[in-house]
């Protein structure tokens, strides 16, 4: 099964959507545990609600060894730069997968990036508060999708 979140880039109330997430995350590898299947987790790794998803599901993964699990981080860019950024996602992430994104230009890699992880995923699970911006953005293409959704 294939995880991915959609966030804002600030949490307002962070002990609050820390126990909710915690919650969801609990219940997928419960629910894996139980039926023998694997988790993949997709991350985006920008801002505070993507930082908390990926320490919450290396937390929740350490409580159920049994259950086969991998964070990747789906990187949007292979620049130079972004290589090195992608080095120290290394040490947080079972591995980096580049989308096809080739022939996006750069400024739309993030956007297209985020509709590939919702393409990709059986479950959304977002933390969205405003009707603006990217993560608004992409909680409507995974509504308009028809994607499982745990809101947060």
């Amino acid at each position: 099964m294939i995880i991915t979140f959609c966030g804002h880039k600030n949490i307002v109330d962070r002990c609050s959507v820390q126990e909710k997430l915690t919650n969801s995350i609990i219940l997928l590898f419960s629910s894996a545990q139980n039926e023998h299947t694997s988790l993949s987790f997709y991350c985006g790794g920008y801002g505070e609600f993507d930082d908390l998803s990926e320490k919450t599901v290396e937390e929740t993964r350490n409580r159920f060894p049994n259950v086969i699990c991998e964070k990747l981080f789906i990187t949007p860019y292979i620049t130079p730069t972004y290589k090195e950024r992608n080095e120290f996602m290394r040490q947080k992430f079972d591995n980096i997968v580049y989308p096809p994104l080739e022939m996006v230009p750069y400024r739309y890699a993030i956007i297209r990036r985020n509709e590939w992880m919702i393409d990709q995923a059986d479950i959304v699970i977002a933390h969205v508060r405003y009707s603006w911006g990217g993560a608004a953005r992409s909680l409507e293409y995974a509504k308009r999708r028809k994607k499982e959704i745990l809101m947060i």
